[in-house]
């Protein structure tokens, strides 16, 4: 019995690692030297406990913490909450904003986004990175897309005109942070 359990994990890891390695792809090959790209950021939560961040992208349009999930099959998602063909866990888009809520904290706390005389929003998107994926999404809170989506997305959102130096600054806060963890 112990032994199908731990297969389960590392089976759901490795499917996970191989979605986030497609949107790594995706991102590097839609996105120029213009957008920085850090993945697997690791923090620890209010609560005390370890969390990752799978992917923060940091542009000239925007600062954004990508959730990403390998899920297959129909997922509905209406108001905040989720319907999936299988237990998962809990809410990607509540792990999403918590992800945008640490980087805008640690950016914030750098002292960059005050020298910027900005109010800084960090944008939160789920990213379904499975092919085999159906999405149904009524009156969502929050972005959620399919790996296809995803670059639309985030070049739509045009909310900052942050210069390559101030990325820099950005990025150097969020890696510094989270390396003292």
């Amino acid at each position: 019995m112990g032994a199908g359990y731990y297969y389960r994990m590392y089976r759901d890891a490795k499917q996970g690692m191989e979605g986030e390695k497609r949107v790594i792809q995706l991102l590097k090959s839609k996105f120029n030297d213009n957008y920085f790209l850090i993945n697997d950021v690791v923090y620890v939560n209010k609560r005390g406990n370890k969390e990752n961040i799978d992917h923060v992208v940091l542009g000239p349009n925007g600062v954004f913490a990508i959730e990403t999930k390998d899920w297959r099959g129909k997922i509905t998602y209406k108001d905040g909450y989720w319907t999936v063909p299988f237990p998962y866990g809990r809410s990607p888009s509540r792990q999403a904003r918590g992800n945008a809520a640490w980087v805008k904290k640690t950016i914030d706390a750098s002292g960059v986004s005050e020298s910027l005389k900005i109010a800084l929003f960090v944008k939160p998107i789920v990213v379904f990175s499975n092919p085999d994926v159906e999405l149904e999404r009524i009156d969502p809170e929050g972005e959620v897309v399919k790996l296809d989506e995803l670059a639309d997305s985030m070049t739509s959102y045009n909310r900052y005109d942050f210069s390559i130096e101030q990325l820099k600054a950005m990025g150097n806060a969020i890696t510094k942070k989270a390396q003292n963890m």
